[in-house]
């Protein structure tokens, strides 16, 4: 065997390595940032009024610009108590509801 073509097969495949495994990092990268983008939520802060009967309620806010916006309240919490009150809710909104995380309730005024 010839010292210097050892050498170079060695380097080959040593360069082959790091080449794959460079791709397969990025292959991966990519697929979890797609997965990422599928699950997206935007975490919001609304001010509106809790609307509602046993098992579906919703949130009624005016954006700044004026527009109305209902979300579908969601979370592990009775909203019961605060329908027809003022809240401030905190969340993850996706697709029109409102997971919520937190809720400060401003009290009666709404309806």
């Amino acid at each position: 065997m010839v010292p210097g073509k050892r050498l170079a097969t060695g380097i080959a495949g040593c360069v082959m390595k790091v080449i794959f495994l460079a791709a397969l990092g990025l292959t991966l990268g990519l697929s979890a940032t797609t997965a990422e983008a599928k699950h997206h939520n935007t975490i919001k802060t609304v001010t509106g009024c809790v609307e509602g009967t046993s098992g579906h309620y919703e949130l009624s806010a005016v954006t700044k610009k004026g527009k109305h916006h209902e979300y579908a309240l969601v979370g592990d919490r009775d909203f019961s108590a605060q329908v027809g009150h003022k809240v401030q809710a905190r969340g993850a909104v996706t697709k029109g509801s409102l997971k919520v995380s937190s809720m400060k309730d401003l009290g009666g005024g709404c309806h």
